[in-house]
Parts: structure tokens; C-alpha cells; sequence
């Protein structure tokens, strides 16, 4: 009988194969449901696809459903009627936009934006101003995110929910090794993490400094990624600069807690104001890394610029200031526990816990 009394809720994301920092912010919608008794469902074709959310996050998801009706008629647009009947019987539903949004009928329908999609043509406009009758709020994972697209969209169903990091399962070592760190995907769907350009920065750092190494970790799937990971190896040979591939979770607390910088490149040489997109949206990795107790020194770009302050790290605009910006937290001790205890302040900003009751306060 309690479960007949469950409410329940339906959740797409077109990206959920990836297992990116995106899937990871709806594997946190789902657990913050979960949490006040919904019964979660995905739209999606197989539950094995979530499966792999327990080595790649943490989170096991052997107590979700799937809806396979569901993930069918939004992958590709079934009929308003069919749409109707079958998302009405949900009491919240949260689609991750690939830059459209449809016609949605729960009870409470939410729309999340993690790209700053830009191109929208005049007809999708206006069909969207008669779509967001329907919607209840439109989720953005960044204020960065949340301006670019609504210079276009002009919604004010808006609101900003950062991604949730359990900033409680990293560690901060008392002693950190002379390791740079980077972590990102090799083959990320939507934007380059300029792993070369960190390469060639590591190699003008190592020039005056030779204590240190380069850990560049990352999920690999497709063919591009194994490209990308190839000439990366090629322009790293002869320093000391390592590649860690599919890492697990356990695998990134651990090189978090013994770095003792860490580096983000994502969006070097992209005019942000034209190609937002290609930026980074938010940052999950840099916060995670900040909990550890690593110095952040990341690219003045994108969601970046609302994660890292002057009392927690710093932001670069060229590899010269990237370098130069290193070499200052690794030559000052003092800066450098001053910049470590910061960032683990810092990243409390950015908590699952915040990230809960803000979901929690939306699906009462």
C-alpha cells in the first residue's frame, strides 16, 4: 500500500551513456527524490546503463526503474497525444535539454539547461513561449549558463542549482606529493578539455621546476578519445607526465588527496561571448578537487570564474599566467596552506547537502 502512495518522478538525460559530470548532477536529482520518498524512474532503454553509475560516482542505482515508453517518445518526438498520457502520470518530471524543450504534463515539470545553448531560429521561440505554460522552472547548473540562455529564452521561471559534490567523501592529506593534477574526459561530448594545452605549460614549468609531476585522469569511450589520448602521450614523452584512464571514484579521491595543485584548461582560446558552449559550464572536477585540499589555478572562463576566489586559488588567462601562477603557490609554503584550507572552504559552497534541499524545496 505505501508504495501505491509513493509520488513518482520521471528523469531524461539524452547524455546518460557518458556518465559525465552532467549524469552525475542527475544522479543527484534522483537521490535527493529518493530521499523524500519518490520512486524514481528513467527514461531510458536499459538499466545496465546505469549500472556503471557505481564505479564511475559511487551511487548505486540498483533501486531505480526505467521507463523505456518514455524514453522512446522523447528521443524521438512521439505524438502530443501519446507524450500527454504518458507523462501525466508522473508528479515530477526533470528533462536535461539537448537545447529544445518540449511539451511536457506532470505535475510539476522542470527543464535543465547544463549547456549555454545560444542557436535557437524565431519559430522555436515562439513555440517555446507556449510550451513554458507547462513548465515550472527552468534549472540552470551555473549563473553562466543561466545568462546565455536566457538572452534568448527571456524566461523567469529561472533558477540556479549547482551541481552536488559530496565534498564530505574527499580527503585532505596532511602531505601532498609535487603533482599537478587534471581530470576530464578524453573524448567529452560537448567541449575540449585542452589536456595539450596543460601539457605544454607542464613542459615550460618543468624547465624550472624538476620535483614535479603532471596526472592527467580521465573517462575514455569512443574513438576520438583514444586519438586524443595517443597525441597527448606523443607530446608528453620524456617528461613526467602520466595518463589515468577510466578511473574509478575510489581512484580520483585518492589522487585528489595526494595533489597538490590542480589545473583546468577547458575553454583556452574560445571567445566565450561567441562559442559559450565550448567553455566549461560549471566545473564539478575543480570543486572536488578544492574539497581535497588542491590549490585550483583554472581558466578565467565559463563556470570556472564562480568557483575559485582569490582566497581559494587563482584564475589564468594564458599559459605565461598559468606557469607563473604555479610556481608562485609552489614556491610559498604559507600561500599554499593558506590557498589549500581556502579551497576546502570554498567548496562547502557547493555541497550535496545545499544541492538537496534545493531539489527537496522544488518537488514539495
Amino acid at each position: 500500500m505505501e508504495e501505491k502512495n509513493k509520488m513518482k518522478a520521471l528523469i531524461y538525460d539524452p547524455y546518460l551513456r557518458t556518465m559525465g559530470g552532467g549524469e552525475r548532477y542527475v544522479l543527484g536529482v534522483a537521490e535527493a527524490l529518493r530521499k523524500i520518498n519518490y520512486e524514481i524512474y528513467f527514461a531510458h532503454g536499459k538499466h545496465s546503463t546505469l549500472s556503471r553509475a557505481k564505479r564511475r560516482f559511487g551511487i548505486d542505482t540498483a533501486h531505480y526503474k526505467i521507463d523505456p515508453n518514455a524514453y522512446y517518445f522523447f528521443k524521438h518526438h512521439g505524438s502530443i497525444l501519446k507524450r500527454y498520457l504518458l507523462t501525466r502520470k508522473y508528479d515530477f518530471i526533470f528533462f536535461v535539454s539537448d537545447g529544445s524543450v518540449p511539451f511536457l504534463f506532470g505535475r510539476k515539470n522542470f527543464i535543465h539547461f547544463q549547456v549555454p545553448f545560444t542557436k535557437y531560429s524565431i519559430f522555436s521561440l515562439l513555440l517555446i513561449r507556449f510550451k513554458n505554460f507547462f513548465i515550472t522552472r527552468y534549472v540552470y547548473n551555473s549563473i553562466f549558463t543561466k545568462k546565455v540562455v536566457e538572452k534568448r529564452l527571456k524566461t523567469h521561471k529561472s533558477i540556479v542549482v549547482y551541481p552536488p559534490i559530496d565534498i564530505t567523501a574527499f580527503r585532505n592529506s596532511s602531505i601532498k606529493d609535487n603533482i599537478v593534477l587534471s581530470v576530464g574526459r578524453f573524448d567529452s561530448p560537448s567541449h575540449s578539455k585542452r589536456f595539450d594545452i596543460l601539457v605544454r605549460a607542464f613542459k615550460l614549468l618543468y624547465k624550472k621546476n624538476k620535483k614535479l609531476n603532471l596526472i592527467i585522469a580521465g573517462g575514455l569511450k569512443g574513438e576520438t578519445g583514444k586519438i586524443t589520448l595517443k597525441e597527448l602521450k606523443l607530446q608528453a614523452e620524456k617528461y613526467p607526465i602520466s595518463f589515468v584512464v577510466n578511473p574509478s571514484y575510489s581512484d580520483l579521491v585518492k589522487l585528489y588527496a595526494k595533489s597538490k595543485i590542480y589545473w583546468h584548461a577547458a575553454g583556452y582560446d574560445i571567445d566565450e561571448q561567441i562559442s559559450p558552449e565550448l567553455t566549461e559550464h560549471f566545473g564539478i572536477s575543480t570543486v572536488e578537487a578544492m574539497a581535497s585540499g588542491c590549490v585550483p589555478i583554472v581558466i578565467n572562463k565559463g563556470g570556472q570564474k564562480e568557483i575559485v576566489t582569490s582566497k581559494s586559488g587563482f584564475l589564468w588567462n594564458s599559459i605565461s599566467e598559468l606557469v607563473d601562477h604555479t610556481i608562485t603557490v609552489l614556491s610559498n609554503d604559507i600561500l599554499c596552506r593558506k590557498l589549500s584550507k581556502g579551497a576546502i572552504k570554498r567548496s562547502k559552497k557547493f555541497s550535496d547537502k545545499i544541492f538537496d534541499l534545493k531539489l527537496q524545496n522544488l518537488a514539495q
